[in-house]
C-alpha cells in the first residue's frame, strides 16, 4: 500500500503516497462533480448558466475570486520564489488591494449597473464591433496561455507523488473541471471554488502545524533566523527607480497597479463573477473578502518559502518546485492527501473560472454576434461550447508544455503582460474619453501591442512594466488615430462614458441602492477597508524589514 519515488539528489529527498491520500484526493474530486450537478439542477436558461440570474450572495463570490487567483502556480511556485528571494516577490501582489479599490470606485458600479454578461458587450455599445473583436481576440489568448499553465504544473507534482503518467493527470483535471462547470455553470465554479479556497487554507495550516510540531527549531526562531538571513526584507534594491528588477518597488507600484487594475475591472474571469451578485452591496462586499483573502494566502505561500530555507537548513534545489514537493513529501499520511487535495483545488479553481469565462465570451461575443446574428443561444449550445472548450485546454496543454516546463513558464507572464495592457488602453478610451472611436482605438491597440512587444523584448525591460507601458501607448494613439479618423461619437456612445453614465443616473434619480452610492468615484467604507488593506501590507513589510 505504500510506494515511494526518490528524486532530487542535493536534497535526498524521499516521498509517500499511501492508499489513505488516495482515498482523501479521490472523494474531494467526487465531491467537486457531484457539486456540480447539484448546482446544474436549477440552470434553466442562458441567463442562469452565464451569470446566476445575478442573485448570489458576496461571500463565495468573494471566495471564488480569491481561489481563482490562488493559482496552482502559486501554490507551488510561491514557496520556491520564497525559499531563494525571500519576501521579494510577495512586491507582485502588493497592489492587489489599492487595484481593487481603484475597480470598486470607478469601473465596475457601471459595468455592473449596465447587467451586462460579457464585459465586452461594453465595448460595442460604447465603440463598435472591431474593438469588441480585438478585445476578446485578447482575452481568449491570454486565458488559454493561462489555463494551460494551469493545468501543466499540478500534473508534474501529481506524477511525482502518484507516479501516474501525466498523460492520465492532465486528462483528469480537465475533463473533471469541464463537467462540473458544464453541468452547474458559473453556480458551480463560484460555489465549487468556494471550497476549494478552505481547502487550500485547510491544506496549507496543517501542513505548516505539523512541520514546526516535529520541527527541533521552534515558529519564532525560525522566523528570527529567517530575517538574519535576509529572507524577510522585501525592499532590498528596490527603493532605486529599476526597469530590469521585476520585484522593485516602483515596478510594484506602477507596473503592478496597470496589470491588477485590468485583471479586476475589464478582465471577464474576474467580471463575470461580479455580474452574479445581487445587488451593489454584495459585490463590494466580495471584493473586500477576495482582496483580504487572496493577498493573505499568497503571502503565507512566500512567507512559508522564507521559513523552510531556515527548515531545510538551505539546500540546494535543481527546480524551485521541489521546495513545496519536500515540503509535502515529509508530511505523515492524510495530511499528504490534503495537501495534494489542495494542489487540485488551486489548478481546478483557476482552470474552471477561466473555462466558463471563455464559454460566456464565446457565446456572447462570437457565437451570437456573428453565426446567430443577434439571436440568443440555448442554454444546451453554452454547455456544449464548454466542452469544446476544455478539449482545446487539452491539445493545447499536451502540445505545448508536454516537452518542458522549464522555458516556456519563465515567460509565461511576459506573454500574458503584453496583452493586458492594450486591453486595458481599450476600455480607459471608453469609459474616459467622448473622442475615442472604433477605428481609431483598434488602430491604437495594435500600435500599443507592437511597441510594448519592442519595448519588452529588445529594450530588455522586466515584463513588470509591459501592462502600464502598453496600457498609456494604447491610449496616446488610440486618443489620436481618433481624432485622425473623425468618427463622431453619437449620444448613444456618450451614454457610455463614465461622466455619461453618471448624468445618467442623476436623470434618473438612481444615484444610490440601499444606501450604497452607484455613482462612479464614490468613496464608501468598503472602498476604504481595501485602502487601509493596502497601508497594512506596507506596514507589515516594514516591520519585516526591521526584524
Amino acid at each position: 500500500n505504500r510506494t515511494k519515488y526518490k528524486f532530487n539528489r542535493k536534497v535526498g529527498m524521499t516521498m509517500t503516497f499511501t492508499i489513505i491520500d488516495a482515498a482523501i484526493i479521490f472523494i474531494y474530486l467526487m465531491g467537486m462533480l457531484v457539486l456540480g450537478f447539484i448546482m446544474g439542477k436549477t440552470n434553466k436558461t442562458q441567463e442562469d448558466y452565464f451569470v446566476a440570474k445575478r442573485s448570489l450572495p458576496w461571500l463565495p463570490i468573494g471566495l471564488s475570486i480569491a481561489a481563482t487567483m490562488i493559482s496552482c502556480n502559486s501554490f507551488v511556485g510561491g514557496p520556491g520564489w520564497g525559499y531563494h528571494s525571500g519576501l521579494l516577490p510577495f512586491m507582485q501582489n502588493i497592489t492587489v488591494p489599492l487595484a481593487l479599490f481603484i475597480s470598486t470606485t470607478i469601473f465596475v458600479p457601471m459595468l455592473y449597473d449596465l447587467k451586462l454578461t460579457s464585459v465586452y458587450e461594453y465595448i460595442e455599445l460604447r465603440l463598435g464591433p472591431k474593438t469588441r473583436m480585438a478585445a476578446v481576440l485578447g482575452f481568449i489568448l491570454n486565458s488559454l496561455i493561462q489555463v494551460s499553465s494551469m493545468v501543466f504544473v499540478p500534473s508534474l507534482v501529481l506524477q511525482r507523488f502518484m507516479g501516474v503518467s501525466i498523460n492520465i493527470i492532465i486528462p483528469v483535471i480537465v475533463v473533471i473541471a469541464v463537467v462540473y462547470t458544464m453541468a452547474g455553470g458559473i453556480k458551480a465554479v463560484i460555489w465549487t471554488d468556494a471550497i476549494q479556497i478552505l481547502v487550500i487554507w485547510g491544506g496549507l495550516i496543517g501542513g505548516m502545524v505539523f512541520m514546526f510540531a516535529k520541527s527541533n527549531i521552534g515558529f519564532l526562531e525560525t522566523v528570527h533566523m529567517a530575517a538574519q538571513a535576509g529572507k524577510l526584507r522585501a525592499f532590498d534594491a528596490s527603493w532605486q527607480f529599476s526597469l530590469t528588477n521585476e520585484n522593485g518597488l516602483w515596478a510594484a507600484l506602477v507596473g503592478g497597479l496597470f496589470m491588477w487594475s485590468r485583471y479586476f475591472s475589464f478582465d471577464q474571469a474576474q467580471v463575470q463573477r461580479m455580474f452574479t451578485a445581487k445587488s451593489i452591496r454584495e459585490l463590494k462586499r466580495s471584493f473586500v473578502v477576495s482582496g483580504i483573502m487572496m493577498n493573505v494566502l499568497y503571502f503565507l505561500f512566500i512567507f512559508l518559502g522564507a521559513l523552510l530555507f531556515i527548515q531545510f537548513g538551505g539546500a540546494a534545489f535543481e527546480n524551485a518546485n521541489d521546495v513545496m514537493i519536500r515540503f509535502i513529501g515529509g508530511l505523515p499520511a492524510g495530511l499528504v492527501g490534503l495537501l495534494l487535495a489542495s494542489l487540485f483545488a488551486a489548478a481546478m479553481s483557476s482552470v474552471d473560472s477561466l473555462l466558463n469565462s471563455m464559454s460566456t465570451v464565446f457565446t456572447k461575443d462570437i457565437y451570437e454576434r456573428y453565426i446567430e446574428k443577434g439571436k440568443e443561444a440555448s442554454l444546451k449550445t453554452s454547455m456544449m461550447v464548454s466542452a469544446v472548450w476544455g478539449i482545446l485546454v487539452y491539445i493545447i496543454t499536451m502540445l505545448a508544455f508536454s516537452g518542458t516546463s522549464k522555458s516556456i513558464l519563465a515567460v509565461i507572464g511576459s506573454y500574458i503582460s503584453y496583452i493586458s495592457g492594450p486591453t486595458c488602453g481599450i476600455f480607459l478610451l471608453a469609459m474616459l474619453t467622448k473622442k475615442a472611436n472604433d477605428k481609431g482605438t483598434v488602430c491604437g491597440a495594435v500600435f500599443g501591442f507592437i511597441i510594448t512587444l519592442l519595448f519588452g523584448t529588445l529594450a530588455g525591460f522586466t515584463w513588470m512594466w509591459n501592462s502600464a507601458f502598453g496600457t498609456v501607448m494604447t491610449f496616446l494613439a488610440g486618443y489620436v488615430f481618433s481624432c485622425l479618423f473623425g468618427e463622431p461619437a453619437g449620444e448613444q456612445a456618450r451614454r457610455y462614458t463614465i461622466r455619461g453614465h453618471m448624468a445618467c443616473l442623476k436623470e434618473q434619480g438612481r444615484t444610490e441602492e440601499n444606501g450604497i452610492s452607484l455613482m462612479p468615484f464614490a468613496v464608501d467604507r468598503y472602498s476604504m477597508i481595501l485602502l487601509v488593506f493596502f497601508l497594512i501590507q506596507l506596514a507589515v513589510i516594514c516591520f519585516f524589514q526591521r526584524a
